[in-house]
Formats: C-alpha cells, structure tokens, sequence
C-alpha cells in the first residue's frame, strides 16, 4: 500500500494539505485500487475548491478512484508527465517497470509538477526547487538530443536535465526553466522530426493569437545552432509569478476518457456549461480554436490539450496551448467535429456554432469569415518565423486545401 499526502498551491502562494490518497499493492492482474479524501481542514479553509468539480465535490466522503489501471483520479494523474517526462523519471531514479506505476511516481514528482498540487509520502510540503536558469537552454537541448539518442552512459552528466525535464508533458523533448523573470515550458527538436516543428509551432501560435484564439503566449530563441520554443506557463500566478499557482485539470479527466476514445468538440462544450464561471466566453474561445484547428490542420487536438484553470476566481478555459498544423499528415482529427474526424467544411461548422451559443447563422458566418480571413496569412507569419521552404510547401498545401473546403 502506497500513502500519499497531496498538497496544493494556491494562487497567492499559500501552501495546504488538501487530503490523502491510499492506493492498495495490485492485484493478480495489476489492477489498481485507490480511494482519495479531502482534509477536514481544507474543507473549512475559505479559499477551498474542488480538485475535480464533476467527480471529487468537496466532502467529507471517500472517493473510490475506480480507475485499475492508474490507482488515483485523473487529476492527479494529470500532474505527472506523458511519455518523455515519464521516461527522464524513470531515468533518473532507475526505475524497473514495476516501480513506474503512477502512485509511485506521483511520490517521486513531489512538488516538481505542472499545476497547483504536490505529493509527499510524509507529513511536510513537497519541496518546490527552483527552475533552471534560461542561461542553460543549449545546454538542455543539447543534454535531451543526447537522451533521445540513448547516447547518455552518466547519470552526473544528466543532472541538470534531471532538474528540469521531469514534469513537462507530452512526448517530445522538453524542460521547464526560468528566464527574465518568468517561467516558461522549453520545447526542443525532436531527432524524429520530419519538418522543423519548432518553428512551425512558434509560427502556428502567433497565426492563432493574430486570428483572435486566446493562446499561450510564447517566443521563438536562438538555442546554439538550432531554435527553441519557449511557453509561458500559464498554471504559474501572474500576481506573484515565484510561488503563486493556477490548478489545472485535463478535459480527458473531466470526461472520464480512458484509454481509446471517441470524444467531439461538442462534449468539451458540455463541460464548459456545467463548470465554467464564464461558459459564454469559454465557448466561444472553444469555437474559435475549434475553427482555428480545422483550418491550420492541428489534428492532434486530443482531449489532454484543453484544460479548465482554476484561478483563485472561477473555472475558465485555459489558454490554447500545443498548436501545430498537420506535421503527421494525418487524414483524421483526434476529436470529431460534429459526426465526423475528417476536416469539416462550411455547412458542418456553421451547423456547429449553435452548440458553443451561436444561434444566429448570420453571426456564425462572420466568425468563420474572420477567422477565414486571419488564417490567409499564413505564409507571411511562416516566413517571418523563418520555417523553411520545403516545410511550407508541404504544410501550406495542407492549409490552402482546408481553407478553400471551409470557403465551398
């Protein structure tokens, strides 16, 4: 049986013991059973939230977590790292694969998560360390080109990628550091890359911030002989950026989605309206990106890249992160838009604008237009991130073609 104390950050800094989860040792076929309860004195605390404000409401009864495979609630499954965080963990503290469950992991992140909440297996907050210094960028791009590789014998060697890769999520490498004042993901090439995603990225964002999506706010750096993407976190608090921390929780989690599923835009439209203190904004921000995505060919719009923030106020929908047009060249997006995952054209998203609040026909063909009109710039806002030729021949194709379909 594994123990585990979870703490949260709150906005302005203030650090509480929000309640415990007991997961039990797995059983014949490995599954997991964990149960989580809140603190009776986070109950009474005036700022108290809920973690997960469909499944864990605030109370005084025991959660089953009911989810074998992971032993906890996805909200805290959402605090640790997909595939390359997970593997620097393992790395770091040469896990074998029995000792990579989530609880264990859980208590190795600590306070190291993205979000608010932090885990220890004692009675004392989780240590928060401090982030790497932006100073050392090419130095951890080139440390994770290295790990990628599999080129890296010593541990001593991998220290500071250690430090700063552990909690990013995702699959492609990334460190979390801290530059001027503010914090920021880190995203590197990938040795797999077919196109420079990184430019593509850094390009893609500010396109989606031109055409009104509210995105997360980034900067394309110089990183030795290649390019870095830098992100500033938005789980990190604004009003008191050293220690203040916005919660965060996946709409996988919100949905209850395991594994395979078949989820819509329309379903985190349904979220929104039950959670969001602000649906009428949030669906709107959805439809835009949801616009956005159709038109970029982002069809990696998986139900782990959109988030609800809590940020000390109200629930709202987080900014729009991991843009990136279509660099697998993939038919299908992961969502379906209304009945369908193929890209949809004009009558489809018109017919979509009345789920996200948008009745009248007349005002969703103006969205579409505007949006329409954002994305024509594509080209000049690749090339002014430097994307190379090839990669926009190959992309921009992609683009145009979905563009002209939305257009019909």
């Amino acid at each position: 049986m594994i123990k585990l104390n979870v703490w949260l950050t709150l906005c302005q800094g203030e650090n509480v013991h929000v309640g415990e989860l007991i997961v039990a040792e797995p059983d014949m076929q490995g599954r997991l059973q964990g149960q989580f309860r809140y603190s009776p004195d986070y109950l009474i605390h005036p700022e108290a939230f809920p973690l997960d404000p469909i499944h864990l409401p605030l109370s005084l009864e025991i959660f089953n977590a009911e989810r074998p495979h992971a032993g906890v609630h996805g909200v805290f499954e959402d605090s640790l790292p997909d595939d390359w965080g997970r593997r620097i963990l393992a790395r770091r503290y040469r896990l074998e694969r029995k000792g990579q469950r989530v609880p264990q992991l859980l208590a190795l992140l600590g306070g190291q998560g993205m979000g608010a909440l932090g885990y220890s297996l004692d009675n004392e907050v989780p240590v928060k360390r401090e982030a790497v210094d932006g100073c050392h960028l090419t130095e951890l791009q080139i440390l994770a080109r290295k790990f990628e590789q599999n080129t890296v014998s010593e541990d001593e060697e991998m220290a500071l990628l250690f430090q700063a890769g552990s909690s990013p999520g995702g699959a492609r490498p990334k460190a979390l550091i801290r530059d001027q004042g503010h914090s920021y993901l880190a995203k590197f090439s990938s040795i797999r890359d077919q196109f420079d995603v990184v430019a593509l990225e850094a390009a893609t964002m500010e396109l989606a911030r031109q055409a009104g999506v509210d995105a997360a706010l980034c900067k394309l750096v110089s990183c030795g002989t290649r390019k870095a993407l830098l992100v500033e976190r938005f789980d990190i608090n604004n009003t008191n950026i050293s220690t203040g921390r916005n919660h965060l929780i996946s709409m996988q989690t919100l949905l209850k989605a395991e594994g395979y599923y078949n989820a819509s835009y329309r379903d985190i439209a349904d979220v929104i309206r039950r959670v969001s203190d602000t649906p009428g904004q949030d669906l709107i921000k959805l439809f835009n990106q949801l616009l956005f995505n159709v038109m970029v060919g982002n069809t990696d719009d998986h139900l782990k890249n959109f988030c609800m923030l809590f940020d000390g106020v109200g629930w709202r929908l987080s900014p729009a992160f991991d843009l990136v047009p279509n660099v697998g060249l993939n038919r299908e997006h992961v969502l379906r838009i209304g009945y369908y995952n193929v890209a949809a054209d004009r009558n489809v998203l018109i017919q979509e604008a009345k789920y996200f609040g948008i009745k009248q026909q007349s005002k969703a063909e103006k969205i579409i237009a505007t949006m329409l009109s954002k994305v024509s710039n594509w080209e000049k806002v690749f090339n002014e991130f430097k994307v190379p030729v090839m990669d926009i021949g190959v992309i921009g194709k992609d683009i145009e073609e979905r563009m002209a379909k939305v257009k019909s």
